[in-house]
């Protein structure tokens, strides 16, 4: 396929200077202004965190932990390093008065993931950063709790843990353990479907799997995932995991204890034709905004779409693990015009595609399984095409974003994105 005309290379291009005009409006404005500040605030963060542990005095080989004594002041938890955090949990599997009560145990691990990871998303990510065998001691420290002890620091944690709290139990306990203990009749794991952050409910919908969703009921006989499909801010995330899980058949035969009533399937059938309906008018409130755009340039009137449309003949490759988020993006380009559309669904799938049809724009995933995640992807394509990149990610910590530099992409989306994200990037392709 032909490719529109461009610079005869980066060189060049840098070094004219000249870029198509952009237009943006105050929404425009204000978004970039947001993830700006959004942007600062975490560097700020990151950078007050560094100073904190360069101060800190850090305990020399072999010296012991000191516990705190019971009920005494547990101000030391604050100050205390992450490694002195791993050891008190630790010390909860002792008897007597060195063993942490439950609100100590709290405490500590409020403090622990805060100082390590700035939301869920970065905990997701980054979860690394602990290493293998403290996260094994923290998930024997949770089965411990629930098998022994009624699950009081489990529920401690749902009940008046922060929404990082709560991600840290999603990602770091055996899910099993937590449908082993109730209160009030009600079932830990379901109370945390009820209560945890929506950025790391797929992964709970993933790890809770079909038994617990299917076979854990609350207090009335209504299965886990009656309690999923009940939540008002569903997404298209927690769709996609439900259909990992479950097929539609699957989903026929999980019905309440009593018998009565519809199945998981229905009510998974309403939850995706809201979410989809949800989208279909997003699209269409956008095209009649455009719409409107138009008539006003007829007239004279400035507006945010007057500048020159690209070039919508351009082929574009679309790369994601997720079905449905790629037949998203598809969408939204359609939305804008842009037809000549190919897709892969993983980084090294990518290379073959992008190798053989040489797309002229790739809309790449960063975080993708196989050998290859999308930086190394869109780096192998760079060694044989001209195409420019484009990447998506809902992960910007330092590491990723140093990694992804030295591709120079065109510039970066954040999941979850938007019509407005992808046109946005679309015009600033000089």
């Amino acid at each position: 396929m032909t490719k529109p005309p461009q610079p005869s290379s980066d060189n060049e291009r840098k070094d004219t200077g000249k870029r198509t005009p952009v237009v943006y409006t105050a929404e425009d404005v204000e978004r970039i202004r947001k993830e700006y500040d959004a942007k600062f605030s975490e560097l700020e963060h990151r950078i007050l965190k560094t100073i904190e542990k360069a101060v800190t005095p850090k305990p020399g080989e072999g010296t012991p932990l000191r516990m705190a004594k019971p009920h005494s002041s547990l101000s030391w938890i604050e100050k205390a390093t992450p490694r002195q955090l791993i050891e008190l949990f630790g010390t909860s599997f002792s008897e007597g008065p060195k063993r942490p009560d439950p609100g100590t145990l709290f405490m500590g691990w409020g403090t622990l993931f805060s100082s390590l990871f700035l939301s869920s998303a970065d905990l997701q990510n980054d979860i690394d950063t602990i290493s293998r065998e403290d996260r094994e001691l923290l998930c024997r420290v949770i089965h411990d709790d629930c098998t022994r002890r009624g699950g009081k620091f489990v529920f401690t944690i749902i009940q008046k843990g922060a929404n990082l709290d709560r991600a840290a139990l999603v990602v770091i306990a055996n899910l099993d353990d937590l449908a082993t203990v109730s209160q009030d009749g009600e079932p830990a794991i379901i109370l945390l479907i009820k209560t945890c952050d929506k950025s790391i409910r797929p992964l709970l919908i993933e790890k809770a799997g079909k038994r617990l969703l299917a076979g854990v009921n609350d207090r009335n006989g209504i299965p886990a995932l009656f309690t999923v499909f009940g939540l008002g801010d569903l997404s298209v995330y927690d769709i996609e995991a439900v259909e990992k899980v479950f097929t539609k058949e699957e989903l026929k035969k999980i019905i309440p204890k009593t018998g009565l009533g519809r199945s998981a399937f229905d009510a998974y059938n309403e939850v995706a034709t809201r979410i989809r309906q949800s989208l279909a008018q997003q699209r269409k409130s956008f095209m009649s905004a455009r719409a409107g755009a138009a008539a006003e340039a007829g007239n004279g009137h400035e507006t945010d779409e007057s500048g020159e449309q690209g070039d919508t003949s351009i082929l574009i490759l679309v790369v994601d693990d997720s079905k449905i988020l790629r037949s998203l993006l598809i969408q939204h380009l359609k939305n804008l015009g842009y037809e000549n559309i190919i897709e892969a669904e993983t980084g090294d799938e990518a290379v073959v595609v992008a190798t053989e049809k040489h797309p002229y724009l790739v809309f790449m995933d960063i975080n993708m399984p196989g050998k290859r995640d999308g930086i190394a992807a869109a780096a192998e394509i760079r060694k044989s095409t001209d195409a420019r990149v484009i990447f998506l990610t809902s992960c910007c910590n330092k590491e990723t974003i140093d990694r992804a530099r030295d591709i120079d992409p065109e510039g970066y989306i954040l999941k979850p994105f938007s019509e407005r994200n992808i046109r946005v990037a679309l015009r600033l392709l000089s």
